[in-house]
């Protein structure tokens, strides 16, 4: 029974055009991660300035774009920007705030290196509540790794997007 479900699900997917993001191109001239890895990301600055969750940014965006190191010549620069909004709720008696949404939106701009054209264009959001406690170390702790856990997101959204359009333009072309 498993046998033919498996093969059932097999035949659908194949009929309906899924191919995989990561998979090799129809044109057999090569896939998505060679693409992919001809990406430099651009250092990551808050309002001109290096900030650490800017360069956490960039190393989970190298992760996911480079995961064997970057390349030398680089076809496409991926050129990011950031802001962080902080808004707290959850008001007791005392007027003290017991949670913290924690938001972050990036801009992000894929330019192509021989041509200074911008190819894709487009912001990534995600959005973190965390528990405010008395303690401040507790509270720091806390917004670092939802600033981490924002970051990841983030990364995500932009490498898929960027997938998706080299996988889009790659059948197209």
């Amino acid at each position: 029974m498993k046998l033919i479900l498996v093969l059932m699900v097999t035949i659908f997917l194949s009929a309906c055009g899924f191919k995989p993001m990561y998979g090799q191109f129809s044109d057999g001239k090569g896939d998505l991660r060679e693409v992919m890895a001809n990406i430099r990301v651009s250092d990551i600055t808050e309002q001109g300035r290096p900030s650490r969750i800017g360069q956490v940014i960039r190393n989970n965006l190298l992760d996911r774009l480079t995961p064997f190191g970057e390349t030398k010549s680089a076809e496409y620069v991926l050129k990011v920007t950031f802001l962080i909004e902080e808004h707290g709720y959850g008001i007791r008696e005392d007027e003290s705030v017991t949670l913290q949404n924690l938001k972050l939106v990036t801009s992000y701009q894929l330019e192509d290196v021989a041509t200074s054209k911008v190819v894709l264009d487009y912001a990534a959001r995600a959005l973190v509540t965390y528990d405010l406690a008395q303690s401040d170390y507790s509270n720091m702790i806390a917004r670092n790794a939802a600033l981490k856990r924002l970051s990841e997101e983030v990364a995500n959204q932009m490498a898929a997007r960027i997938g998706a359009f080299f996988s889009k333009s790659a059948t197209s072309s």
